[in-house]
C-alpha cells in the first residue's frame, strides 16, 4: 500500500511540474504529423491562390489585349513598374506569369498539398503509427518547402522580376534573360526538391517499418499505396532534376556551359561564355522527373477519390489488387516515357517508336484505375454528399485528360500539337479538375 501511495504521489507531481510546450514548439516548430499536415496544406493552399490569380491576369491579357487589368492594374503597376506600364500586361509580364503560374501550381501548391498535408495527417493514421517514422526530419522537410517557397515569392519583386522561361526553364533562352529571376527560381528549386526528397523518404520508410500488427501489404488502404508509389516517384526522379537545378546555377551565375552549345548567338553576337553544353540535356533531366510528376500529382488524387467511393457507396472499393498492381505499374512506366516530350528535339525514329510504345503501354494501368472505381459504383447505396460529388466528377474529367493525351502520344500528330493550346488542354484537364477535384 505504501509502494503504491509513494507512486501515486511521485506520478502526481509529475503531472504537476508537465508544461504544455509554447505557441512556436507546437504549432510552429511542430514535429506531430498532424501539425506538419496542417502547415502544409495552410501553406500549399495560399499558394494554389497566388497561382490562380496569375492565370487570372493572364486570362485577362489574352480576353482584352492591351487594356489595363481592373482592380489589380495600380498593383502591377507599382510592383513591376514599365511593365505593367498603365496597369497593361506586356509580353514580359505575360512570360514571367506564365512560368511562374506553373512553377507554383506544380511545385508549391499540388504536390505539397496531396503528399505534404494529406500524407503527413493521413499515413500514420491509415498505417497505425503514432507519428511519421523520422518526425525531426519532417519539420525540416516543412521548413525547406516554407524557404523554397519564400525564395520563388521574393523574386517577384527584384529587379527585372521571377523567371521569364517557362516552368520548363529550357536552356539557352532561361540562361540569357538578363534578370536574377531565374538564380531565384533555381535556388528555389533546389530548396523544394530537397524538401520533397526527405518527405517521401519519410512516407516510404513510414510504410514499410511502422504499419501496425496484422496490417500486411494486401490490408493497406489503396490511399496509402497511392502515397507509397507517389513517394517513390519523388525519391527516384528528383534527384536528376536537382543536378540539373545546380549545373544551371553554375552556368547562371559562374559562367559554366553546361547547358550552352558552341556557336550560340544573343543580339547578332557570339555570346562569350558558352561552347561544348547540350540544351537537350536538360531536357532529358527535367522531363525525367516531369513526367512521374504527373503521376505524383494524379495517384494521391485517385487514392482519396477511392476512399470517398467506397465510403459514399458504403461497400469495399471493387478490384482492390487490380487497383494497387496498376498504381504499381503505372509507376514502373512513368520512368521511360519521358522523351515523348521531346518528339521535336531531333530523336530517330526507333527512339521515338520506343517513347510511343511505351507512351501508349501507360494507358493501360490508368484505365485499369477508372473502370474499378467506376464498377465501385455499380450496386452501392450512393450518398451524394458534397465530397461524393468531387469525387464522381473527378473521373469523367481525368478521362477526357488521358483520352486526349493519346494523340500528343504520337509523334506523327504530336509534330502538329506541340507547343499548342491543346497541350495545354490536355494537361489542365488532367491536372486542374483531376488532381484539384480529389
Amino acid at each position: 500500500m505504501q509502494s503504491t501511495k509513494h507512486a501515486d504521489d511521485h506520478a502526481g507531481h509529475d503531472h504537476h511540474h508537465h508544461h504544455e510546450p509554447g505557441f512556436l514548439r507546437k504549432y510552429v516548430f511542430s514535429i506531430d504529423h498532424k501539425i506538419i499536415g496542417i502547415q502544409y496544406g495552410i501553406t500549399a493552399l495560399a499558394f494554389l491562390l497566388f497561382g490562380f490569380c496569375l492565370m487570372a491576369v493572364m486570362r485577362w491579357q489574352i480576353a482584352h489585349p492591351g487594356q489595363s487589368v481592373p482592380i489589380v492594374g495600380p498593383l502591377l503597376n507599382g510592383v513591376f513598374h514599365d511593365m505593367a506600364a498603365k496597369g497593361v500586361v506586356s509580353p514580359d509580364l505575360y512570360n514571367m506569369f506564365g512560368a511562374m503560374h506553373g512553377t507554383i501550381m506544380v511545385f508549391l501548391a499540388v504536390v505539397p498539398l496531396l503528399t505534404g498535408a494529406f500524407g503527413n495527417y493521413l499515413v500514420p493514421i491509415q498505417v497505425g503509427a503514432c507519428d511519421m517514422a523520422f518526425p525531426r526530419l519532417n519539420m525540416m522537410s516543412y521548413q525547406f518547402y516554407f524557404v523554397g517557397g519564400v525564395i520563388m515569392f521574393a523574386s517577384f519583386f527584384i529587379p527585372g522580376g521571377a523567371a521569364q522561361s517557362g516552368w520548363t526553364s529550357y536552356p539557352p533562352l532561361s540562361l540569357i534573360v538578363p534578370t536574377d529571376g531565374q538564380t531565384y527560381w533555381l535556388l528555389g528549386m533546389v530548396f523544394l526538391i530537397t524538401s520533397s526528397l526527405l518527405g517521401s523518404a519519410n512516407i516510404i520508410t513510414t510504410i514499410i517499418q511502422l504499419r501496425a500488427p496484422g496490417m500486411t501489404w494486401m490490408r493497406l488502404p489503396f490511399f496509402v499505396w497511392s502515397q507509397f508509389v507517389a513517394s517513390f516517384l519523388l525519391l527516384l526522379a528528383f534527384p536528376p532534376l536537382e543536378a540539373a537545378g545546380v549545373m544551371q546555377l553554375m552556368d547562371k551565375v559562374t559562367g559554366s556551359s553546361l547547358f550552352l552549345p558552341t556557336g550560340l548567338a544573343v543580339g547578332g553576337k557570339v555570346a562569350e561564355a558558352a561552347g561544348g553544353g547540350s540544351p537537350v540535356l536538360w531536357q532529358h533531366l527535367f522531363w525525367f522527373l516531369a513526367h512521374p510528376e504527373v503521376y505524383v500529382l494524379i495517384l494521391p488524387a485517385m487514392g482519396i477519390v477511392s476512399e470517398i467511393i467506397a465510403n459514399n457507396t458504403r461497400k469495399p472499393i471493387w478490384g482492390y489488387k487490380s487497383l494497387v498492381y496498376s498504381s504499381l505499374a503505372l509507376g514502373f512506366i512513368s520512368f521511360i516515357v519521358w522523351a515523348h516530350h521531346m518528339y521535336l528535339t531531333g530523336m530517330g525514329t526507333k527512339i521515338a517508336t520506343f517513347f510511343q510504345t511505351t507512351t501508349m503501354m501507360i494507358s493501360i494501368p490508368s484505365v485499369i484505375i477508372l473502370t474499378c472505381l467506376l464498377i465501385s459504383l455499380w450496386g452501392g447505396s450512393i450518398r451524394f454528399n458534397t465530397p461524393m460529388l468531387f469525387a464522381l466528377a473527378f473521373l469523367p474529367m481525368f478521362g477526357i485528360g488521358g483520352l486526349t493525351g493519346l494523340p500528343l502520344g504520337f509523334s506523327a500528330s504530336d509534330l502538329h500539337l506541340h507547343d499548342t493550346y491543346y497541350v495545354i488542354g490536355h494537361f489542365h484537364y488532367v491536372v486542374a479538375p483531376g488532381t484539384i477535384f480529389g
